[in-house]
């Protein structure tokens, strides 16, 4: 309990906001930031060697079908360095029901790689970049989470 109290407080809005970047999910769908402006978006960072990014997916399958009620889309950038293919077969494996950002072509986007796993950036509609907040995340610590940051807005 108190460890989720402390990454609470260290989620802190950056002195950033992002570019309207490009990059092509999984199933080739293009995408643009600015497709999710119309809500939060949450990007998770994760890897198959991860075990808690692993254990933190039947939580993020909660989270991805609970978008409408949380007002939040739900992205996964792999940290493993495979193909999309290699990707595609994870995403199987780990039964990970929301969309994954493609590796081929490489995306380019407006930020930077958290240090450690697993780790989640919070982006408000207006752009604003906040966290990353570490650790096995779930429904509720999400729902905490966004609520913190909206009240340090």
């Amino acid at each position: 309990m108190c460890l989720i109290f402390f990454a609470f407080l260290s989620i802190q809005g950056c002195d950033r906001t992002v570019d309207d970047s490009q990059f092509y999910l999984l199933n080739g769908e293009q995408k643009r930031l600015s497709d999710y402006s119309d809500g939060w978006l949450l990007i998770n960072f994760w890897a198959e060697w991860c075990k808690p990014c692993l254990e933190e997916v039947p939580e993020l399958n909660e989270v991805y079908h609970a978008e409408a009620e949380l007002g939040a889309s739900l992205l996964a950038f792999s940290y493993d360095p495979v193909d999309n293919e290699q990707l595609a077969a994870a995403k199987d494996k780990f039964n990970i029901q929301y969309p994954i950002v493609a590796t081929d072509p490489s995306p380019v986007v407006p930020f930077k790689r958290p240090a450690k796993l697993p780790a989640m950036l919070f982006i408000s509609p207006q752009g604003e970049v906040f966290g990353p907040l570490y650790g096995k995340q779930d429904i509720h610590t999400i729902r905490k989470a966004i609520k913190q940051i909206k009240q340090t807005e």
